[in-house]
């Protein structure tokens, strides 16, 4: 409760420096960060609580109109309870019209408030006053919506002024200022003193309560906005691996076929001098021709040369690699795709592994190469779906296991899982796992494929640690 009024109290200081309250449903349309979207996303939920506001006024009129109708009252009672449910209901016109002019709009929200708790008075005292202190908890209807609808600083400032508003009318009436319509009960007193005690209660209850939800609420919103933000990156790392994947196995295809070329080519540049300048001599005009095919070979075989250059691909600077961190961002990027799943995504590697030396990007991508294969193979799956990530060190060597519960790899295809264009998938290419291999052998590391007993399939990374050198006492 402290805390509450705490974060009331610095709300209000803050209000008052801005010009006026905030309410729910009463923000202003422009978003915080003025794009379009915000702005309607601002106007929706106030067009909302506008709606519930307004029909929780006409509810509660219409209810008081109707008891007011049914059971037989005093006519001087029966005629202000009746006055004051229709001003009530007849209110909500002038509201619409002052809202549409879009000016002070939290301002009006809380003069709104103000004004069914003065009303809610003028019912009581028509009721009797002191004489209708039985009566009072009708009150907690405006601190509970305004609570729900508004924010709790509508509801407090409701109760607060609710319970001033009462005692004031009590007290004017006990003094002759104003008179008695209906006598009150004997021990009138004390049971006000008890219904304000009540009403106090419930409003400090729902203010609690809203304020509880508005935080969770934001939190929410905030942690969904971090998720979005997860899923998106990993997509673009996504899309960042396929590139690279096919470029990588592309350089090694282009690699492969221009070294039998020119290999080819430095052959028939060799007969092609033979037939120049061995044997017989040859007529002129076929020497000429000769001379240009030789040349043509050379040039061929220099453009050859240049290719193989140009697909030799430098290595990146390798650093040390803190293994649990590359895990860690692994896990937070596929978070969002694998609990679309239903996927349960287990880490168990500890912080105190040998570092290995390599590049972050390079180890992320092969894990995620694992993860996604994985989760391809247990999204149809109808039994348990669980990855796991494990790590442990291996004497001078770092070890990464990666399983899962699926239906494993058939004993036909598993020896050719790492070739290159090599798949099983419909719309597969046959490239991530390839790439993964090339990855982890260009790290003098390992990285295997196996059947689990229990079922699913187990991928092994393995890599060489970085084993400090030890120091020797001075």
């Amino acid at each position: 409760m402290t805390e509450l009024v705490r974060r009331l109290a610095l709300r209000a200081h803050g209000l008052a420096r801005s010009g006026g309250p905030r309410a729910g449903a009463v923000e202003e349309a422009a978003g915080a960060d003025g794009t379009p979207a915000v702005a309607a996303g601002e106007a929706k939920r106030r067009s909302e609580g506008l709606r519930q506001e307004i029909t929780v006024r006409i509810v509660v009129a219409a209810i008081v109109l109707a008891f007011n109708q049914l059971f037989e009252l005093e006519p001087e009672t029966a005629s202000v309870i009746r006055l004051t449910a229709l001003i009530g209901l007849g209110m909500n016109v002038p509201y619409l019209v002052a809202i549409r002019t879009g000016r002070a709009l939290r301002a009006q929200a809380y003069l709104r408030t103000l004004v069914d708790v003065g009303l809610t008075t003028a019912g009581l005292y028509g009721a009797g006053g002191l004489g209708a202190a039985q009566y009072i908890g009708i009150y907690a209807i405006v601190p509970v919506y305004t609570a729900i609808v508004f924010s709790s600083l509508a509801c407090i400032l409701a109760v607060v002024f609710a319970t001033v508003s009462y005692l004031a009318l009590a007290m004017l009436q006990v003094s002759g200022v104003l008179p008695f319509i209906a006598p009150p009960l004997p021990g009138a007193w004390m049971i006000a003193g008890f219904n304000l005690v009540v009403l106090n209660i419930v409003g400090w209850l729902a203010a609690v309560i809203a304020e509880a939800y508005r935080t969770n609420r934001q939190r929410l919103t905030e942690l969904y906005g971090e998720l979005e933000r997860a899923h998106d990156q990993s997509l673009q790392l996504n899309t960042q691996l396929q590139l690279s994947t096919r470029r990588y196995v592309l350089s090694e295809v282009v690699a492969g076929v221009t070294h039998e070329v020119r290999d080819a080519l430095q052959g028939a540049f060799g007969h092609l001098w033979l037939a120049r300048r061995g044997g017989p001599a040859l007529p002129a005009h076929a020497l000429e021709h000769l001379s240009q095919v030789e040349q043509a070979c050379d040039k061929a075989m220099r453009i050859m040369s240049t290719t193989l250059d140009m697909s030799r691909r430098p290595d990146p600077e390798r650093q040390p690699v803190v293994v649990a961190e590359v895990v860690r961002r692994v896990a937070e990027l596929k978070a969002v795709e694998l609990r679309r799943d239903r996927i349960t995504l287990g880490v168990d590697v500890s912080d105190a592994l040998p570092l290995v030396l390599g590049t972050s990007f390079e180890l992320q991508q092969v894990l995620l190469n694992l993860v996604v294969n994985a989760q391809e193979e247990l999204r149809g799956s109808t039994g348990r779906r669980q990855i796991t990530i494990v790590g442990r060190r291996e004497v001078d060597r770092v070890r990464l296991d990666v399983c899962d519960t699926g239906r494993g790899i058939s004993p036909t295809v598993l020896p050719h899982v790492f070739e290159p264009f090599y798949t099983t998938k419909p719309a597969g290419a046959g490239l991530g796992l390839a790439m993964s291999a090339g990855i982890v052998e260009s790290l003098r590391g390992t990285l295997t494929a196996e059947n689990r007993r229990e079922g699913g399939v187990l991928f092994r990374l393995t890599l060489p640690a970085i084993i400090p050198a030890p120091t020797t006492p001075a």
